[in-house]
């Protein structure tokens, strides 16, 4: 079963009889807990990615967001073109996406287009109501135009925003062709992101591989504290990482399906036909 945030701590501590240690606190533990789980997804995503194979659902829309000003950001999403990656998204990394209709009742595989020059043509001249849409991943800023009574607002999309300095900067989407708005919703399978641990509650998502986010934090403990033991223990933590890296590799799907026929009838045959 996989630990809480709270729980790999307290082993760590437990372990190390540390709980009534003020030299290595808890916010240090949690530290290294998360920093050993970007270790790990590491080697998962160097090995086998699709540990971390998941889906979720874009729902398209027909008209553009009405924003509120020009420095609408949040209300200016979504829109018929653009949509936001999912927020856990692993370098950007889409495996397929699918178009449903809002029915449920017909869908057809979004697929990634080669041309983009071909697929910009498409927003001119395929504006009917049922296209077969495409994507191409999108890294920059789009323009339109919102009219409201005598009022029109340009509106930047898609942007986001520098948490440090609060600027407006280009964001990364999911752009769809044709423009022309179609109902219905996308499935996307991507690969995500390990999940870093903030909370007490919060639950380790590489729960196989708990044993060595622990060693690893054990290890950083006996350095910070001088221990002789760090020696020791960074040996173990290498034999557990080594342990996952053989783990993953062993996840890894062998492709060859193909069965050899067997000629061994055959073979008799002709030696009987010889003798």
């Amino acid at each position: 079963m996989a630990s809480t945030l709270r729980q790999l701590r307290e082993r760590v501590q437990a372990d190390l009889d540390l709980e009534d240690e003020t030299f290595i606190i808890d916010s240090d533990i949690n530290a290294w807990i998360n920093d050993t789980i970007k270790k790990a997804e590491a080697e998962i995503h160097t090995l086998y990615e699709d540990y971390f194979l998941t889906e979720a659902e874009i729902t398209l829309v027909t008209t553009n967001a009405v924003p509120t000003s020009s420095n609408d950001i949040e209300t200016a999403w979504p829109n018929t073109q653009f949509y936001q990656y999912p927020d856990d998204i692993y370098a950007n990394k889409i495996r397929k996406i699918v178009y449903v209709d809002s029915a449920n009742s017909t869908s057809h595989e979004v697929k990634r287009i080669k041309n983009l020059i071909k697929a910009t043509e498409r927003d001119i001249y395929d504006t009917g109501s049922n296209p077969i849409l495409e994507w191409s991943p999108y890294n920059g800023s789009w323009s339109y135009d919102y009219t409201s009574g005598e009022d029109t607002i340009t509106v930047s999309v898609p942007r986001v925003t520098d948490v440090a300095t609060g600027a407006t900067l280009p964001g990364k989407a999911i752009r769809i062709f044709p423009k022309v708005g179609r109902s219905g919703k996308l499935k996307v399978w991507y690969i995500r992101n390990a999940k870093q641990l903030t909370a007490d509650t919060d639950v380790c998502d590489i729960d196989e591989f708990e044993r060595y986010v622990i060693q690893s934090v054990k290890t950083e403990c006996f350095f910070k504290d001088g221990d002789p033991r760090a020696i020791q223990s960074k040996q173990l933590e290498e034999q557990l990482k080594q342990d996952m890296i053989n783990t993953l590799s062993n996840m890894v799907p062998d492709d060859n399906t193909e069965i050899p026929m067997d000629f061994s009838f055959y073979e008799d045959v002709l030696d009987s036909v010889g003798e």
